[in-house]
Parts: C-alpha cells; sequence; structure tokens
C-alpha cells in the first residue's frame, strides 16, 4: 500500500462523516422541545424511542464542539454543541 491510497482513504471518511454522517445527526437527531439529543433513530431519521442516554448527549456536545473547534468555525455546529450542554 502506498501513500496515495491512504490519502484517498482519508478522503473518502472524511467526505463520508462531513457530508453525511454529521448532517444527519444535525438534521434528526436534535430534541427542540426537551433539549439534548435523541439517540434512538431509524435509519431515515424517523425517532423510534424518546428515551435518551447520556453517553450520546455527551457524545454529541463533544463531537459539534470539536467539529467547531478542530474543523470549521461553522456557526451551526456550534449551535448543536450548545444546544446539549
Amino acid at each position: 500500500m502506498n501513500k496515495q491510497y491512504f490519502k484517498d482513504l482519508e478522503r473518502q471518511y472524511k467526505n463520508e462523516l462531513l457530508l453525511n454522517v454529521i448532517p444527519f445527526w444535525q438534521k434528526h437527531s436534535k430534541d427542540s422541545d426537551y433539549g439534548g439529543y435523541f439517540t434512538c433513530l431509524g435509519r431515515y431519521g424517523n425517532v423510534f424511542d424518546t428515551d435518551k442516554f447520556i453517553w450520546l448527549q455527551a457524545r454529541q456536545a463533544w463531537m459539534f464542539s470539536t467539529l467547531f473547534n478542530k474543523v470549521e468555525k461553522k456557526d451551526e455546529w456550534l449551535a448543536m454543541a450548545m444546544h446539549g450542554a
């Protein structure tokens, strides 16, 4: 395996994360009524259980704040981090 192979993998994973995974959670996990984030989402973003688990609350607040601080200063990422803080 050469360096280009790993660069291609890095680009692929970064694109998947930033173009699909993060937007999915932004769109579907925010609980606008009670705060925090929904944990139990179906494949298409439907909430199938409103129980929340602390590990995901902390993980999403950390993830969105880390994206804001280390990847790009997007206001939407900061807002999502603050939503769970």
